[in-house]
Order: C-alpha cells, then structure tokens, then sequence
C-alpha cells in the first residue's frame, strides 16, 4: 500500500543557493569545504515525501532529498532509539539533504524493539531508498548512487547500525552510530568505515560500557574515528540538541564526504589544526585511518 503523497518544501532563506554540481560542493568564500560551512545548512534547497511503498520491518518514513543537485547522489539511512520517533532525529534528514544526500528517517514498528530488530528496519531502508532509484513514481527516480548509502542511528538505533554494518558491511558506505546502546557487543567483522559519536557523560549508554568497547572490538585495518563530546549526554545527536548540532553534524557530514563520497578535502577535518581546533570540546578522540 502507497501512503497518500506529502511534499514539504523547506526553504532555508539564510543560505544563498549557488549553481552546484554534485554533492561535495560547498557555499564557501573559495570553494572550498569550512568548519563554518560543515556546521550548519547547506546551499540545497529540499523537499520531503512520505510516498515511498510500505516495508514490513519498519513502520513509517520520511525522505528528505535535495532539488537542486546534479544526479546521482547518495543516501543515508537514519533509525531512532528506544521509546523514540521520527521527529526525535528528523533535524538529521533536513541537515544532510540541505548539504547533497537523500535521506530516509525511519520509525520502528514498536518503539521499544531491540537493536537487532532496528539493524534489520535500517536495512529494509537502504532497500527502499534503492529501490526509489527505479520507481518511475518516485521523485528520486533515476537521481540516487545506490553504490552510495550509509547508516545512521541513535541509543538503541546505533546499537541497530553496528549490528546492520557488522552483518552488512558489503552492502553499505558509511556507518555513523550516535551513543549507540548495544550491551556485549563485539563488531570484528564490520569493514566499512565506522564513525563512533559519544558523550562523556552519557548515563542511559555509558560510554565505558557502549561506545568505547564497540570502537575497541572494530578490526583495526576498518577505517574508524571515536568522537567523545565533553560533558555530553545521551541526547546530544537529537533534534532537541541544538547547541551541539554544529559539532556533531560537522562530524558526521565530514564522515559521509570522505568515506562515502571520497572527497579527499574532508580528511583536514579529521586531522590537523581543524581537528585540533575542536579539542576543548573534546573528552576523548581517536582516528584509525
């Protein structure tokens, strides 16, 4: 069954839109990619659609994509954590639409379902958003890389992405878990490139008993980053979490443009000075490139 068509036109009247000529171009004063530019909204304008046919491991979905790009771009799939919504994560969608990319954020058919129940609605998304590629009804038909697609997840949607990417790590990108919640976990067997957000002072997922062993069990030849905020909770990727979105979203965005993408500017953002300028707001900080 085909839900009933919903378009939502976002305008971002801050943010000049510049003639772009795929996802890594950035609205900066020399072309180039900035902490400042990766912080906030990008030059897309977007649309949002809830259209999409129904899949039975998730219940329903958004997908916010960019109108302005030149095709194909890539996607990314975002699932909530436990007791949460779309509209608990749903910044996520906008945020990375507005910088290039297709964005499927998903609900779980019970908001109380288990990590591996959430890795296996994550992985009913990446279809979906391929399978978009060739509905001839669907906004984004014939405009998606579908060799292009992440995975993205908060607290018990995070533990879903590390479990998704450990059982999929050939079918996927990028995998970005947000205080990911996944007790005894060990993720050996995941190779694609693996973003781990955390907070310090996280106390729904403690970080020595979460975050950290998930990046500690991942093979030491998959490309991987640990990023541990400050004095940060378990909510500092939600949509409520306003005064951490630059930081985190900088993060996240710089992931998906190097890793998925393969835009060699993004790695200054991982190493160097631009890393180093974040350190005060840092607990903890790890790269195996």
């Amino acid at each position: 069954m085909i839900a009933s068509i919903r378009f939502i036109l976002l305008f971002f009247a801050s943010v000049s839109l510049l003639s772009c000529t795929g996802t890594s171009q950035m609205s900066t004063a020399n072309g180039g990619p900035t902490a400042e530019s990766l912080s906030h909204s990008g030059s897309f304008q977007i649309r949002a659609y809830t259209s999409m046919p129904d899949a039975p491991e998730y219940a329903d979905a958004t997908i916010y994509y960019p109108i302005n790009t030149v095709a194909p771009i890539g996607g990314v799939v975002v699932a909530p954590g436990f007791t949460e919504r779309q509209r608990h994560i749903n910044w996520w969608g906008s945020f990375l639409a507005t910088h290039g990319y297709a964005v499927l954020i998903l609900d779980s058919n019970d908001v109380r379902e288990s990590p591996e129940v959430r890795a296996l609605a994550l992985m009913a998304g990446v279809r979906t958003l391929r399978e978009e590629n060739q509905r001839r009804d669907s906004p984004l038909f014939s405009k998606l890389d579908t060799t292009k697609t992440a995975i993205m997840g908060h607290s018990m949607g995070g533990g879903g992405v590390l479990l998704a990417a450990n059982a999929y790590s050939n079918e996927l990108s990028a995998a970005i878990p947000l205080t990911p919640w996944q007790p005894d976990g060990n993720f050996g067997d995941i190779t694609v490139p693996t973003l781990i957000i955390a907070g310090e002072v996280d106390s729904i997922a403690p970080v020595a008993d979460h975050a950290w062993p998930h990046y500690q069990s991942l093979a030491t030849e998959t490309q991987r980053a640990f990023l541990e905020l400050k004095d940060g909770d378990h909510f500092i990727a939600n949509s409520a979490a306003q005064t951490t979105h630059p930081l985190v979203g900088r993060y996240a965005l710089a992931w998906l443009k190097l890793q998925m993408d393969g835009d060699e500017r993004y790695r200054q953002f991982f190493s160097g000075k631009l890393q180093r300028a974040d350190s005060r707001m840092l607990s903890r900080y790890e790269l195996e490139d």
